[in-house]
This record gives structure tokens, sequence and C-alpha cells, in this order.
């Protein structure tokens, strides 16, 4: 290492350029840092939601909870799968290991909810995200107007929107609480039925609208282009203007349905003091800055307000930059102020300005090159990071207060050179590096600490480590090379009286320390002289005794000579010589006091990470199971308005139908968080119990929860995790183990997660007589959602919105006796059903009228047959009667008549004649008449039913073809849902919790602050023994769970430190037993920092044990320079007594200095003067203070007792075997002398 300074001396112009640039580099540094609040934390957790519209929470967990929980477990990383489902929905939270590849265990994940798919029914919906602080919105803005929330929604997306999402680091911008619309398609059933609209096609169609296909390039002039097939739905016109295939023609959707765009029913609503807002959030990049960020958000929104219309208002719900720059400039007053004290106590101990200016260089620089370190790490300044310079300032300048110290007390009152300085820095340069390579390798273990505590800590390691390391190099380069510009000119020598005065008081002090010497040697040499009296006797060498007195003067350049000892030195070194002259009373007090430590130890209170001092009160309201939208903002309207009497309140924002639950589900209509910020001045836990009363006097509010985000914040609560497979068992034994532990001291609120159940209509359907219609218990599900909700179709972008597209329900809200008389869609056995009962019943028909036609004919040809029968008798009784006539005429007699003039005949004769001829012209007449008018007759009757017949047959044959072809269009006859299922009304959870597949029920507990470790105990007493239900057990987890766990890895890091700090004391001092006794004064560190904590009433919590694991490397430093000076002494033939002595006088001053300037400038922190960082910075300031003050006196006292013990006995056992060898030596002699003496002398 001197050669390090030797070369730094060399090329000093060099080195005052380098320290230049170096300081530039480190405030350009300092201005480039991002500003966080916290380190950027990834948590290991992702979180699914998934959802089935109309689901009981039992159904969800068989049908959709179940077979994601079962994939999300068979991923080979995942350690815990937790879930809370609902009805329709439910969020499944999957954690895995810390150290395991977030991208690839993201991708296994999103793959595995992709494999369930075929296993949930189709209109399930699932979805993957994951968690990260940078994810919390940097700034959150209430907007609110007295236009209606559309209205401002839209200037909001239009005008504001787009000029938020320009600021440099902006990631997203997103409005909640808006009322949004929807496309709903609202069917006319008259006019369907009327144009016969298939409506199975319906959704098909209006689904596959709007939809652009690629379908290849083609080649032109300028090159391939590319093809696509169809354009998008922008307006409305569009959607009615599509058109649907009927049997007949085409026609549009306008036809037979209405198409409009309606507000959805609000699921949600924000508010702030009490109006309705919308609200917007914005979130960074990963890389951005969150101060920049906020900042930049709020100076665009000022200049993009005064645009806008006069009655937008924007109310500040949440900023994370004032809080960060508060606790940024708190945190950097705090560190001025220690470096004050700091250079304060080194002024008053070197008693020289320009060593002081020397010494205190190193602070500045160090903290420069700690933030070069930062920057091309890209960490953050938060306020783990800027506490950890702030504690590092008082322990950078331990190195160069050694430095300087020993480079001024080697010149005394000489000049200053070159190889003086390179001397004086190489006696310490070991030293000083081994005791700063031990500080920072008990950071080295942080490194393996898991889980949020190691993401949140390594940062804070990083950084001490940083500064240490650098403070080395500042104290053995630029330190030297400022101590010879600044130092050279030697002090003005003392006048010669003080110088009398002086060199007669240190001669009196000598000769007192001569006298004490001789004194020592007298009674020693008489002790010696009695052991050997006594070992002669028995028979054994005696022991060497020293023959005089030892020097208690040392060689120059130790500053025994030339340099009175002062009046820290004369008081201390009678304390010393009195703990040396009596070791054992000294570590029997010693391990007294470790006694008292471990007893004071147990009366600590204990916490995890303690209050970030956030002052925000949380109220949860939960209203029954069921509960509307509108009840609950009347319950939350009560209580708004006992918020708004109230003078300790600025501030409150609602969130209805939210739960709080982050923007990650679990609550629903009934459940309301509201955000109090109290007023300026006023103290979160004093305004929590106030509400408290304040709310418990209401009446039909629910149940009411208020916290404190201190009480509330990073997973504070102790959890009771309650398993068992009876949900009414389970409820038993969440209000005994509720009851149990609610009156326990310390606890401030008692919740759990069984929610309240509530009533839901089961419809439970006959598989069986259900699958004879066609059906299945998802399709009737299907079916029963659709007439109540609704069917989605997806999205269409109108004027360059999104919005979801439905097909609005066909019946809407419907009293519970109704339902069961709900007509179902006609499904395709159904239809198939009617067309082959149709088809058979015309086959029937058909068959009848054959048999009827094949009858009529027979009977046809009967009548027939009659007719002619009947005709021939008719016939036969004419030619009878004409026959008698003929015969009566025939027989009658004759009256003669005159004959013909010419007539040969007689008169008789003549009248014979003329009567025949009479009668056969009658006969002839009559025949033919008679004849003609039956042929007449039957031709006019044959015709007419001729006729009548080929009529019938024809309109017979048209009505069976028309039939005939109209079996194919035959329409089913819808059912009713009652004929296929039972509806009634049952009770039902209101959610279920599993944990890895079993359900569980989980007892929180908020402990007040610091109480974490009191309350836990308590709950544990309070609830052993306890008889819970048969079935049922429970553990202890939650906040108290992460605290035994960090506890034990940070207490494994500081095993693993010491076994690190021993290996560097083992390389430093080539010794086993000089590291241990080194390591003695670790156990005493916590003599004080127990004791502080008790004065001061702080929780033994996360922060106290980095501020132990650092008090490892720091208590051990001193010590090393300590041995490191009393072994050269020894080296140069002092007695152990003497190096002793003097070696702890000379590093008096500088280990008082170093532990005194560590001391004040962490006493602003420790006190927490400003506040901020408060809940990191305060408890690890007053451990370390503690630490350091009780392990320096001990490291002044014990350290020396027992380097005096160990040694003293190493002295004697090394006189014992150089006495032995002596006498093998002595014996060995004789026995040659005897062997050549001549034989017989």
């Amino acid at each position: 290492m001197s050669v390090l300074t030797r070369l730094s001396l060399k090329y000093r112009i060099l080195i005052g350029l380098l320290t230049a640039a170096i300081a530039a580099a480190g405030i350009i540094s300092t201005a480039q840092l991002k500003q966080e609040l916290m380190p950027s934390v990834e948590v290991p957790q992702g979180f699914v939601t998934a959802t089935l519209t109309g689901a009981s929470p039992d159904v969800m967990v068989t049908e959709v909870t179940e077979p994601i929980e079962n994939a999300l477990r068979g991923v080979s990383e995942v350690q815990s799968v937790t879930s809370t489902t609902s009805e329709g929905f439910a969020q499944i939270v999957v954690s895995w290991s810390f150290d395991a590849d977030k991208t690839q265990v993201e991708a296994e994940l999103r793959s595995a909810v992709e494999s369930t798919k075929s296993l949930r029914p189709e209109s399930s919906t699932a979805e993957l995200n994951t968690f990260s602080l940078d994810a919390l919105p940097v700034l959150t803005l209430g907007a609110s107007s007295d236009t209606d929330t559309a209205t401002l929604s839209k200037t909001l997306t239009d005008s504001v929107l787009p000029a938020l999402s320009q600021v440099d680091g902006v990631q997203n911008v997103e409005v909640s609480g808006t009322r949004e619309e929807r496309v709903e398609i609202s069917l006319r059933q008259a006019d369907v039925e009327a144009l016969k609209i298939d409506t199975a096609s319906i959704e098909p169609t209006l689904s596959a609208a709007g939809i652009v296909l690629p379908a290849g390039d083609v080649t032109s002039g300028t090159g391939e282009i590319s093809v696509q097939v169809g354009s998008q739905l922008s307006s409305l016109d569009a959607i009615r203007a599509l058109p649907f295939t009927t049997e007949d023609s085409t026609v549009l959707l306008s036809q037979f349905a209405d198409v409009d765009i309606k507000e959805i029913p609000a699921t949600s609503i924000s508010r702030v003091n009490g109006a309705e807002t919308l609200t917007l959030s914005v979130t960074k990049a990963s890389d951005a800055s969150t101060v920049s960020v906020a900042h930049g958000v709020t100076e665009k929104l000022a200049e993009v307000t005064p645009a806008l219309p006069s009655n937008v208002v924007f109310t500040e719900i949440e900023n994370q930059a004032p809080y960060i720059e508060q606790s940024i400039h708190d945190l950097s007053v705090e560190g001025g102020l220690g470096l004050i004290f700091a250079v304060l106590v080194i002024f008053l101990f070197l008693a020289s300005f320009r060593s002081t200016i020397v010494a205190a260089i190193s602070i500045p620089m160090s903290l420069l090159i700690t933030m070069v370190g930062l920057n091309v790490g890209e960490y953050s300044l938060n306020i783990l990071t800027l506490g950890a310079l702030t504690i590092a300032v008082g322990r950078v300048v331990d190195d160069s207060i050694v430095v300087i110290e020993n480079i001024k007390r080697r010149q005394g009152n000489g000049a200053l050179t070159i190889e003086g300085i390179v001397g004086s820095v190489g006696q310490v340069a070991g030293a000083i590096t081994a005791s700063t390579l031990t500080t920072v390798a008990v950071f080295l273990p942080i490194a393996f600490v898991g889980d949020i505590v190691g993401q949140l800590f390594r940062p804070f390691a990083v950084t001490v480590s940083i500064a240490l390391v650098a403070s080395l190099v500042v104290a053995l380069t630029i330190v030297p090379v400022f101590a010879y510009w600044m130092l050279r000119r030697p002090s003005k020598p003392m006048k010669r009286e003080r110088f009398v005065r002086a060199r007669a008081a240190q001669a009196a002090w000598t000769a007192r320390q001569e006298e004490a010497a001789e004194a020592r040697w007298a009674r020693q040499s008489a002790k010696l002289e009695a052991k050997n009296e006594k070992r002669e006797q028995r028979g054994k060498s005696a022991l060497p005794v020293p023959g005089a007195a030892p020097g208690v003067v040392a060689a120059r350049g130790d500053g025994e000579e030339g340099s009175p000892y002062d009046g820290l030195q004369r008081a201390f070194v009678p304390i010393l010589d009195a703990t040396l002259r009596h070791p054992r009373r000294t570590i029997a007090a010693a391990l007294a006091l470790l006694l008292l430590t471990g007893i004071g130890a147990t009366a600590l209170r204990s916490d995890f990470l303690g209050s970030m001092g956030d002052e925000t009160v949380l109220v949860q309201q939960e209203l029954p199971q069921g509960t509307t939208i509108d009840e609950s903002l009347a319950g939350a309207e009560k209580l708004e308005a006992v918020l708004a009497t109230k003078g300790s309140v600025e501030t409150f924002v609602s969130s209805i139908g939210t739960g709080g639950a982050g923007g990650f589900g679990g609550g629903g209509a009934e459940s309301t968080s509201i955000t109090v910020i109290p007023a300026e001045g006023q103290d979160a836990e004093t305004v929590a119990n106030s509400l408290r009363a304040d709310f418990g006097g209401l009446s039909d509010v629910g149940e009411v929860t208020v916290t404190t985000a201190a009480s509330s914040a990073l997973a504070s609560d102790v959890q009771l995790a309650i398993q068992g497979n009876d949900a009414d068992s389970l409820s038993q034994a969440a209000t005994q183990l509720g009851d149990a532990v609610k009156d326990l001291p310390g606890v401030t609120a008692v919740s759990n997660d069984l929610s309240t159940g509530g009533n839901v209509v089961m419809v439970d359907v006959d598989r069986s007589k259900a699958a004879g219609y066609g059906y299945t218990q998802a399709t009737v599900g299907q079916a029963v959602s659709a007439a109540l909700t609704g069917t989605p179709l997806g999205t269409v972008r109108l004027e360059g919105v999104d919005r979801d597209i439905v097909i609005a329900p066909t019946q809407g809200p419907v009293a519970l006796d109704q339902l069961a008389l709900m007509q179902l869609p006609v499904t395709a056995v159904q239809q198939q059903r009617a067309i082959t009962d149709a088809t058979d019943a015309f086959t029937e028909e058909q068959e009848t009228k054959a048999e009827e036609q094949e009858a009529e004919a027979v009977a046809q040809m009967q009548e027939t047959v009659d007719d002619a029968v009947e005709a021939r008798d008719t016939v036969s009784a004419q030619l009878g009667e004409l026959q008698t006539q003929l015969a009566t005429l025939q027989t009658a007699p004759l009256t003669p008549a005159v004959p013909d003039a010419g007539s040969s005949m007689t008169p008789e004769q003549a009248a014979q004649a003329e009567r025949d001829a009479q009668i056969s012209a009658l006969t002839d007449a009559i025949a033919q008449a008679e004849s003609g008018i039956e042929q007449a007759n039957a031709g006019v009757d044959a015709a007419v039913k001729a006729q009548e017949d080929m009529a019938a047959q024809s309109l017979e044959a048209k009505e069976l073809q028309a039939r005939q072809e109209g079996l194919a269009d035959t329409k089913a006859t819808p059912i009713r849902l009652g004929d296929i299922a039972e509806v009634r009304e049952e009770a039902t959870p209101g959610a279920i919790t599993r944990n890895d597949g079993a359900r569980q029920v989980t007892v929180s507990v908020t402990p007040a602050e610091g109480q974490l470790g009191t309350v836990t105990q308590a709950v544990y007493a309070a609830t052993d023994g306890l008889e819970l239900p048969a079935g049922v057990t429970f553990v202890v987890g939650g906040a108290s769970a992460d605290q035994d766990e960090s506890f034990q890895q940070l207490g494994m890091a500081m095993l693993f430190a010491i076994v690190l700090v021993f290996l560097i004391m083992v390389a430093t001092f080539r010794s086993l037993m000089q590291p241990l006794i080194l390591l003695v004064s670790v156990p005493f560190a916590a003599t004080g920092a127990v004791a502080l904590l008790l004065l001061t009433d702080t929780p033994l919590g996360l922060p106290s044990l980095i501020g132990l694991l650092m008090l490892i490397g720091i208590v051990v430093t001193n010590a090393i320079v300590l041995i490191d000076l009393i072994n050269h002494i020894r080296e140069r033939g002092s007695s152990v007594h003497d190096a002793i002595v003097h070696g702890t006088r000379l590093r008096l001053r500088p280990i008082l200095m170093t532990a005194a300037a560590t001391i004040f400038a962490l006493v602003p922190m420790s006190l927490g003067l400003t506040g901020g960082g408060v809940f990191i910075s305060k408890p690890l300031a007053i451990v370390v203070i503690g630490g350091l003050i009780s392990s320096t006196l001990l490291t002044l006292v014990l350290v020396p007792v027992l380097y005096s013990s160990v040694e003293r006995r190493n002295d004697r056992r090394a006189a014992k075997r150089a006495a032995r060898k002596e006498r093998k030596a002595e014996a060995a002699a004789e026995k040659t002398a005897l062997a050549a003496a001549p034989a017989g002398s």
C-alpha cells in the first residue's frame, strides 16, 4: 500500500487534477441519478384473473379455478398457489422463488394458463399479470366538472391524455371511473319471425363482420403490395347495413334490430370529497425517475388546463414526488449535520484547522465517488441508498483520521517530508486496509439473502461498500498529497516555559510509571520465586525470573520520546493498568455485562420493516353479499358525511365497488375503500381512533374497519391461515380465533376474508332430459346468460374509441317465478326431430289418402253397376207397360174407317192400319224420348263427376306437393327452462379462498406500530389449546412469518460475516488466536445497541439487524488498528505489558476520534430530526451508535486484557519450551562430556 502512497506523492499534480475530475463526475452523477422512494423490487408473484359470467362461487371453483390451479402448480419454480373465487370471478395468486428467472417463469405460467382452455367452459376467460413496484402510479389525479362523466371523459381522452403521454418517462396514462359505453344490438322479435331470420346465424355473422384478412402480395410497378380483404366497421350505420340472407332474399340488420350506443351499468364509482370524479393514473417507465415524471406531468397539466372548459377541476389524490423529495431533503440535511458534527469532532481532537481539512476531505470525495458508482451501476437515489450515504458519512473519515493522526504524531515538531509521510502511511496502511475490508465483507452475505429483504437492502450494502472502499483509496492517495501540501510547515515550537513544564510533567509521569513497573516486577518476581520453590520440591525445573524491570519507553517514531503524554492518555492509562492487574475481574464483569445484554434483549419490542411515515388512514366497508352498487353508494355516503365534518381530515377518496383491491380484483359491489388524508399536523393514529368511534355509532353501514397505512404497509399483519373442507367449520373457527385475539394488547384491528354469504338462484339442470333435447348444462347456462345479460361479440372501433359490441339481453331482469317459463333457443336436435316428425306425419297422411281413394273408387264402381241395373229395371218396366198397352190396343175392337180414295182396303182394314200406325209411332216416340233423356242425363252426370274428380285430384296433388316442399322448413317449438331444469333459490358463500388446493380462511390481526413481535407472541398464547371444529387446522403466518424468515436469514448472514471477518484478520495477523481475541468485541457491540434501543423505545426490526450486521465490521476496525500497533511495538523488543500500555495509549486518540466522528455523524439521523426515511435510518443509526459506544470502550479495556492473558500464557509456554530445550541441551552436553571423559576418570 505504501507504493500507492509513494506514487501519489510523486505525481501530486495529477492526483490534484484527478481529485477535481472525480468531484465533477460525482456532481454530474448526482444530478443524473433517478430519484425514487424505494429501490426497484421485483415481486415474484403473478395474478391470474378468470371470469365466467353468472357462475356461482362453487361452479367457478369446479369449472375454472381448479383447472388453472392444477396447471400452475405443475410449473417447477412455483412455491404456492392461492385463489379467491366469487360469483363469476376468480383471482389466483401464484408465487415463485426470488432467485428464479422471472421471464422464464412468466412464459411457463402463461403456457400453463393457456393449456387450460380445453378444460374450462368456452365462455370463460383467464389472463395472467405480474406485479412490480414500478407498476404503481407515480401520480394520481381526480378530475371533476359540472358536466356528465361521459363528456368529461371525452375531454380528458381527447385533450389531456395525449399531452400527458408525451411527457418524457411516462409509460401509461389511464382514466378510470368513466361510465363506459357499448354498442347494443336489440333484436325485434316480431321482425325476426316475419323475415324468417335464422337466430342461430346472427351471432356468427356479426362476429365475423369487420374482420380484415391478409391475402398475400401482388406485384406492382413499385414492388410488392400487400393484399387485404375486407374492411373494418367504423360507424353505427355500417353495422346497421350488415346483410343477412333469408329464404327469400337478403335483408339488412336494421330491418329486424335496433343498433345504438348505450351506457354500461356502473360496477364501480370513484369519488373525491364526496363528489363523483374521474381518476387519472400515471405510471412511469422502469428506467424513468419518479420525481422527474411527476414534475413533468404536473407542468404539462398546468399547460393544458387553460385550454379545457373552465369547469374542469383537478385534485391531487396521490403524488410520490413530494414525499420522495422531502425524504431525500431530510436525509441530506441529516447527512449534512452529521458531516458538520464529524468535522467538529476531528477538529476538537486534532486541534488543527489544516489537519481537520485534510482529514475531512475524504468525506465529500468518498461520497462523490460513491455517486459515480451508483450511476454506473444504474442504482437510484432513494431513502435506502441515501440513508447508506448518510450512515457512511461518519465511517468514511476513519481511515483518513488514522492516517493524519499517525502523520502528525510521527512528525512531531519536525519538518514533514515525503519519506516521512510514506513511512507514516505505510505503518497503518495494512491495518486500515484490513479494517475497511472487514467492514465491507460484512455486507457480502446480503447478496445471498433472499426475498424482499435482499432486494431492499442490497442497494444499501452496495452503497456503503463503495463508500468504504473509496474512503480507503482516498486515505492512501489523496489525503497524503493534501497532507504534504497543507502540513509541510511545522507548527510553531512551544515556548520554553511551556516546554519545560511539559518535560517536567512527562518526567514525573515516567517516573511514576517506572515505579509502578518496578513494583509489578517485584510482585511478579516474588510470585515466580514462590512457584519455583514449590516446583523444586516436586522435582520440576524452575521458571525463568526476569533480571530487571522492563522499561517504559520504546523507539522514537512511536511518540513516546519527544512528545509528552496528554491529559486523555494520563487519565486512561491508570484505568488500563488496573484492568491489566485484575484480568479475571475484568473478564467476569464483561461476562456479567453480556448476560445483562441477553436479558435486556428479551424486553425489546420487534417489528418487520417499521412504518414508512405514511400518515394515511384506510377505511374498509363491507356490506352484505348481493348489495347493488347503488346501495353501496348509499352506505358509503354515510361514512363520507362523517368525514366531511372532521376538521382533522383534509381529503378523502372513495372507491365504491372495488374493495380496495388495487386493481387486482377481489372486491364486488358490496365493497368500498376510502383513503383518508389527515390535515397537516394531524396524527394518523389519532384520526383513526376518532373515526372508529364515529363510525361505530352509524347504522346500516355494514362492517367498517379503520386502519392506518403505517400499520397496513409492508405486510405488517399477523395472519392466521385456517384450513378445512367444511365451510361451516371454517366460519366457526374464524369466529373463534377472531374473538380470541381481538382484545389482545397492541391489536388495532381484526378481520377475515370470509365474506358474507348470499342467495343465488340455482338452475339445476336434469342432464338426461336436457340431453334428450340436445342441451348440455353449459349450453343451458349460456342461453340463460344471453337472455338475462346479453351476448358479447367483441369490440368495434367507432370514432377512434374501442367499444364492446353485444346482442342485448332478450329477457332483462325477471322475477324468480318467471325464470322457469323462459323459452330456450331451439337446438339442432329439436329442429331435426321436428322435421322428422313432420315427415312421418306427411307419409302417414299420404297412406291414409291412398286408402280413401281406393275405397272411393270401389264405391264408385259399385254405384255404376247399381245405376246400370236400375236403368235396366226401368227400361224393362217401361217395355212391359208398352207391351201391355200394345196388347190392349191390339185386342180392342176396331172402329171402321173410311179408306183413302183409291185404296183397296176395307174400312175395317183401314181402321186397323190406322191403329197400327198410331201404336207404332207412339211406341217409337216414347222409346226414343226416354232413351234420349237417359242418355243426356247419364252424359251430364258422367261429365260433371269426371270434372269434379279431376279438380279434386289436382287440388290434393298441389297441397301434398306444397306440404312436401315445406317439410325442410319445419320449425321446432321452443321448450321452457322449467321443462328440463329445476329453478330454486339457495344460500351460497360470498367467496371461496383456497391455498394449494385446500379451502382456507385467513384471520388478519393488525398490530400497532412496533408491536409485531409482542402481538405475535400474544396470538400464539391466546390460540394455544383452542378447541376448533373437527378437521380444521391453522398456522400463524403473515408478517410474523416473514419476520421470522428474514431474521433467520440475517442471522445466518451475520454468522457468515463473522467468518469472513475472521479470515481477513487471520490473513492480516497470520495468527488464529489474535483474530479470536478481536472477535470477542463483536458480542459486546450488542450491549450498547440493546441498551439504546430500550432507552429510545425503538423496536428491533430489519433496519436494526442491518445495523448489527454493520457493527460486526465496524467494531473490529479499531481493535485491528490497536493490535497491529501493539504487535509492532512488541517486535521491537518491548514486553507484553509495555506494548499493550503504549500501543493502547497511542491508539487511544484515533480510536476515540473515529468512534466519535461516526457517532456524532449519526446523531441527527438517530434523533429523526427531519423525519425523512426515519423507518430505515433511525433504528439503524441507534443500533450503530449504541454498539460503537460499548464496543469502543470494551475494545480499549477488554481486548488489551484478553491480549495480555493470551500472550502471557504464550510467553510462559514459550519459556517452558525454552527451559525444556535448555535442560535437554544441558543433558546432552553432560552425556557428551561423560562420553568424552577418559574411562575411570
